[in-house]
């Protein structure tokens, strides 16, 4: 518990110096387009498996196209009050910054007319706000996934530890059998000694009056 609850300050603290969404464009279908992008200190299966998870809650299902997960016909109070086409981008910043994604983010007013600040500075600074909005649902999900595997991992260990009890229960069960056994198996030896002796003094009294 402790572990997970530092790595969380060390999230807040990490997240707080990435959370920037600033003014980008982006490769679309072989043409360069206005976007939002920003970086997020989480591995690309995470920040976009966040992200579908968000708009899934919202009642939007995405789908794959070109390269970009792609909801359509939104309509969010985060991007005002206008109905857009959205197509998010995950890919790692680098090979040795395999932990950072850039996020990217375009708008589309629909058939992929996008959207650029020039034609509206106000939504461009919506799209900013999500963005970073989706920083902190990144980092939620990301400790949800380590509750989940710690939980996995608690109870797994706490099963091999339960089945280690019951094994120690069945081997005193078998100690104490075993037990009883060997006792009677000492005891049936003293009884069978008993009896051999008392038919060797039998046969050594038939043996003397054969020679009488």
């Amino acid at each position: 518990m402790k572990k997970i609850l530092l790595s969380a300050v060390i999230l807040f603290v990490t997240v707080t110096l990435f959370a920037q969404a600033r003014t980008a464009t982006a490769d679309y279908n072989k043409t360069t387009q206005p976007a939002v992008e920003i970086e997020i200190p989480f591995e690309e299966k995470t920040v976009m498996k966040s992200l579908v998870e968000k708009m899934e809650k919202k009642g939007y299902k995405g789908k794959e196209n070109k390269g970009y997960m792609v909801f359509k016909g939104v309509t969010m109070s985060e991007l005002g009050s206008g109905t857009y086409d959205l197509y998010f981008k995950t890919e790692r910043k680098s090979r040795k910054e395999k932990d950072i994604t850039i996020l990217t983010m375009l708008v589309s007013s629909g058939y992929e007319k996008f959207i650029s600040e020039a034609d509206n500075a106000e939504l461009h600074n919506s799209m900013k706000s999500f963005v970073n909005t989706h920083t902190d649902n990144a980092t939620a999900y990301d400790l949800e996934l380590q509750v989940k595997e710690q939980q996995e991992a608690t109870d797994k260990s706490v099963k091999k530890y339960n089945s280690s009890v019951e094994d120690g229960q069945d081997l005193v069960k078998k100690k104490e059998k075993l037990e009883k056994e060997i006792a009677e198996n000492i005891q049936k030896q003293a009884e069978l000694k008993a009896e051999s002796e008392k038919q060797a003094q039998i046969l050594e009294t038939l043996k003397a009056k054969r020679r009488q």
